[in-house]
């Protein structure tokens, strides 16, 4: 697979254990790079290699891209709460404010630090400018996939809802737009290598102990359809970035919150894992 990594010093090119710094201009995004159909990525020019192991790497996306959040797309996580199935898929946005690289702490919120919950999810990065898209086109604008945790302050979340419906959409926002409450990464993954439909595993761990566990195939909807189904919500523009939603074994179904000192890992197969330690 294409594993395209936003370092400290650029764009590198996953090449085993290294990376290999791309020799392309400094403004240019990774989104930006993959929406550009005469690119050869195995021929671009590499300006020296380093490993992997010591590279600073940074959430691969753009300061100014837009995140939407959807609530519910995994069957096991639908039961979990008790919720139905949704008809379409709905994003929620949030600020990229939240965005933290993939080793980044999570920083427990002072206003809110006893209910802070993981989600790991799968990320989509949007390539080219989208609207209204009609169905079956969807692929067409995605860059590429990413890991992310959709991590939320689930009491200020609770706040904006009631009998499991919505009722201040202001407070679920607030409840997952804090500092460092979206970290994505390590790499985004190109389109071509994921769009035959091969299934994704995805995996979160807690101090080494699973609590998540689940496949690309217990999706309500498919990367392309909520690609689609959200250009009718909002004109989606290169390097925003929507997450996928989270399968069963939220912490808040357990009572099992994150505290300072925790480390939390999502793994999806195929593209990588984002490891972040809880600050207080």
């Amino acid at each position: 697979m294409t594993r395209l990594y936003q370092t400290s010093e650029g764009i590198a090119r996953g090449e085993g254990n290294e990376l290999a710094l791309l020799d392309l201009p400094a403004d240019l995004t990774i989104a930006a790079l993959l929406a550009q159909s005469d690119i050869d990525l195995a021929r671009t020019p590499v300006r020296r290699r380093l490993p992997l192991a010591g590279a600073t790497l940074e959430a691969p996306v753009a300061v100014g891209a837009t995140i939407y959040l959807l609530g519910l797309n995994y069957h096991s996580h639908v039961a979990e709460v008790g919720a139905s199935v949704p008809a379409v898929p709905i994003g929620l946005p949030v600020p990229a404010t939240a965005i933290a690289s993939p080793h980044q702490p999570i920083t427990l919120p002072a206003e809110a630090p006893s209910y802070v919950d993981y989600e790991g999810e799968i990320a989509i990065v949007v390539g080219t400018s989208c609207h209204a898209l009609a169905p079956g086109s969807g692929w067409d604008h995605i860059a590429g996939l990413c890991v992310a945790n959709d991590v939320s302050a689930r009491d200020v979340q609770e706040r904006g809802m009631r009998d499991g419906q919505l009722v201040d959409v202001g407070e679920v926002i607030r409840a997952k737009s804090f500092p460092t409450f979206k970290p994505l990464g390590p790499c985004i993954v190109a389109t071509d290598e994921v769009r035959g439909g091969a299934e994704l595993s995805i995996t979160t761990r807690v101090n080494g102990e699973q609590r998540q566990h689940s496949s690309t195939s217990d999706m309500i909807f498919d990367f392309a359809r909520i690609v689609e189904g959200i250009s009718h919500q909002a004109e989606l523009g290169c390097g925003d970035v929507i997450l996928t939603g989270t399968p069963s074994g939220v912490g808040s179904a357990q009572g099992r919150f994150l505290v300072a000192g925790d480390i939390v890992e999502v793994e999806v197969g195929g593209i990588g894992v984002i490891r972040n330690v809880v600050s207080g």
